[in-house]
């Protein structure tokens, strides 16, 4: 009986912590709205106002692929793939800076091409 109590607690505890909890992303609150990732430029300017630190610089970033979909494979030896191909994009990156006060944590929102990409807390403001 102690055997099967112990192999219940076990598997509960270990379904609480993997797949039970939900996943919050980050968020930021501005007044009753509340600013996510997707979010448009525009949305968290009318929303949140005017930052008080921009900081905005272009990346570039080269991604990998395997065009093997594209070609019939019977045209090829068994051990002689097409070589992988290459793609350039260029993002624009923005880095708006909130600063709430001493009493309260600033806010890093990240947009890439216009959307929130990424939203961190930073130290407390000043």
């Amino acid at each position: 009986m102690m055997k099967i109590f112990a192999r219940v607690f076990l598997l509960s505890l270990m379904l609480f912590y993997t797949g039970a909890v939900p996943a919050f992303g980050s968020a930021l609150r501005c007044g009753v709205r509340l600013i996510t990732e997707g979010d448009a430029k525009s949305k968290v300017l009318a929303e949140c106002g005017e930052p008080e630190n921009i900081e905005v610089w272009e990346e570039e970033r080269i991604y990998r692929y395997f065009p093997w979909f594209a070609y019939d494979y019977d045209r090829y030896d068994d051990d002689k793939y097409p070589e992988p191909r290459y793609a350039r994009e260029y993002v624009l990156v923005e880095e708006w800076t909130y600063n709430h006060g001493p009493h309260r944590f600033m806010d890093h929102v990240r947009f890439e091409n216009g959307r929130v990409r990424e939203i961190i807390s930073g130290d407390y403001g000043y």
